[in-house]
């Protein structure tokens, strides 16, 4: 029983001598993991959205990227810098690659210099996340903590939804008519885009008090939802006439909505019915400032 211990104690002390000794054969077999760089190397051109907790999607279109082989440090490693027109100019030294497939991972950390109050330029803090398949389809995370309580600039390739364009609050005045008679007139009032992806946005309508002889009807701030917009330029946008209804009370109000997004300046016309009413609403919007 006594040498049968000794041989089980001789074993055990011998154990984490053979351990290592597999570990360090393992490490001296294993090749490196090297990644083409040069498969993400180029120039980007795209749009960016900032959210953070004071606002969301902040829209900043014609962004551009580029990406660069490291001048500082070797292996899987590249250079960017990211040129904001709202967000400055984001640069991040030796940033990692690494390969998935067709798909390539970056990240890394470093500045963005933007500029703040009074147009004095101070340097932040950074990290920055990347998935890239080329450089037509990419997306690119600069993640900014110490700016507005935590910023995230999301920069995309190509064209954004077109409702980025022309999401805005737009002031301008109503008039309400109905078969061709002015009935009531809303000054200095605000109609509001929001954004949508797939080229869309919601129309939010401003509340209405209607008067139509000697009927009193309430429209109440309506969200006009998934309305079209199209442009062949992105200068000049284009909600073609399409159908809206929504329910105010028990009432089912149908019709449609169209207009125009152009140099800031918004114009739109809805058609609508209240239940069996014979004749039509007609309410058209018009920027007078933005």
């Amino acid at each position: 029983m006594k040498v049968r211990n000794l041989l089980f104690g001789a074993i055990v002390a011998m154990l984490p001598m053979a351990i290592a000794s597999c570990d360090k054969e393992k490490e001296e077999t294993t090749p490196s993991t090297s990644v083409d760089v040069t498969k993400v190397v180029g120039t980007y051109e795209g749009y960016s959205l900032a959210s953070s907790a004071y606002f969301q999607n902040n829209f900043t279109a014609d962004e551009s990227l580029t990406v660069a082989v490291s001048e500082a440090k070797s292996g899987n490693t590249v250079d960017i810098t990211f040129a904001s027109a709202t967000w400055g100019t984001t640069t991040i030294s030796g940033a990692t690659v690494s390969a998935n497939g067709s798909r390539y991972t970056v990240s890394g950390s470093g500045s963005c210099l933007m500029a703040g109050m009074g147009g004095q330029e101070r340097s932040y803090d950074c990290t920055i996340t990347a998935d890239i398949a080329s450089t037509t389809d990419a997306t690119v995370t600069v993640s900014l903590p110490a700016v507005m309580g935590g910023t995230n600039v999301v920069f995309k390739t190509g064209k954004a939804s077109t409702g980025y364009y022309v999401a805005d609050k737009y002031r301008g005045d109503i008039d309400v008519s109905v078969n061709g008679s002015s009935q009531l007139t809303i000054n200095d009032t605000v109609m509001t885009l929001n954004a949508k992806e797939g080229d869309k946005v919601d129309i939010v309508t401003p509340e209405m008090g209607l008067s139509m002889g000697s009927q009193q009807m309430s429209l109440p701030s309506t969200t006009f939802e998934d309305i079209a917009v199209t442009t062949a330029d992105f200068r000049t946008f284009t909600i073609a006439q399409q159908p809206v209804s929504i329910t105010v009370g028990s009432t089912n109000w149908t019709g449609t909505v169209e207009g125009t997004v152009a140099n800031g300046v918004l114009s739109l016309t809805f058609v609508v019915t209240p239940g069996a009413m014979p004749m039509p609403i007609t309410i058209t919007f018009a920027t007078h400032t933005r």
